[in-house]
């Protein structure tokens, strides 16, 4: 039986030679999708632009059971507000937004074309700002003004056709549960393992701030709560839908699912330098 799936896929690949890990991912699909070739071909193009090592089989499952379905896909991503980065500095970028934003605008703009270059229906991509939970926001609450051009200079890098929405809007719930300042849930939405993750890698971002371990380690529990709360938005009002993940810090992608890792939510990490055609 095994020796039948490996010759399928060979000839499938027709003599392309894959490393072991991205035969065997292909092998998963196979056998989850009873070898539809459509699909196979879509997570080849996956397995070239995606970060390798994030995506785990029940990831993969989740993405194999919306492609399935033979509905319009929807693509979306999380883009999170434009800080100015600097010791003791605080408040929202005027001038512009940083590369991330624009190269995440790209990309899942980008996905979304080869998705449907390969036959299957996509909606119109979106892109939705996190306008919630915001970073020192005993600060930033009294600069929404610079928010509210954060987001004008947004929208003028979205790509034709792309939808856009306020997080704030799309879930209005979010502003009462979680609101500008965040909010922190007891028991916290993740275990110990992924917290301490966020926290490690948030050092890195944080101190450009100056911040202290303290004040890290109390945004990353911010963060922990504030995320997996939107998760569980997500997962019940686009239960067909695929993330674009934008952010640096991959780590965090693992919050979205909250407690429910078992059955996560569809999660794909681009390479940075990925740009499409």
């Amino acid at each position: 039986m095994v020796s039948n799936m490996n010759t399928k896929l060979n000839d499938f690949l027709k003599g392309e030679k894959l490393s072991k890990e991205n035969f065997d991912d292909l092998k998963n699909v196979a056998n989850i999708t009873n070898f539809n070739e459509k699909i196979l071909t879509w997570f080849r193009y996956l397995q070239t632009i995606e970060v390798v090592g994030w995506r785990n089989k029940l990831v993969t499952k989740k993405i194999c059971d919306i492609l399935e379905k033979n509905q319009p896909l929807q693509f979306y991503s999380l883009f999170c507000p434009s800080y100015i980065k600097g010791d003791g500095k605080s408040g929202f970028r005027t001038d512009d937004v940083g590369n991330t934003t624009k190269n995440g605008l790209k990309r899942l703009d980008e996905i979304t074309k080869m998705t449907r270059k390969l036959g299957f229906k996509c909606n119109n991509p979106e892109a939705i700002f996190f306008d919630i939970s915001l970073e020192q926001p005993e600060k930033t609450i009294y600069m929404i003004n610079n928010l509210n051009k954060n987001i004008e200079n947004f929208c003028k890098y979205l790509p034709k056709e792309m939808k856009f929405s306020l997080l704030s809007e799309k879930f209005p719930e979010l502003m009462d549960i979680i609101g500008y300042k965040g909010v922190v849930i007891d028991p916290l939405p993740v275990d110990d393992v992924v917290l301490n993750r966020i926290i490690d890698r948030g050092k890195k971002f944080y101190e450009l701030f100056g911040w202290s371990m303290e004040q890290i380690i109390a945004r990353s529990r911010v963060i922990a709560s504030g995320e997996a709360t939107v998760g569980t938005f997500l997962r019940h009002t686009m239960p067909n839908a695929i993330m674009i993940y934008t952010p640096t810090m991959l780590e965090r992608a693992q919050i979205y699912s909250g407690k429910h890792q078992d059955d996560p939510l569809a999660i794909i990490i681009p390479k940075k330098d990925y740009m499409g055609s």
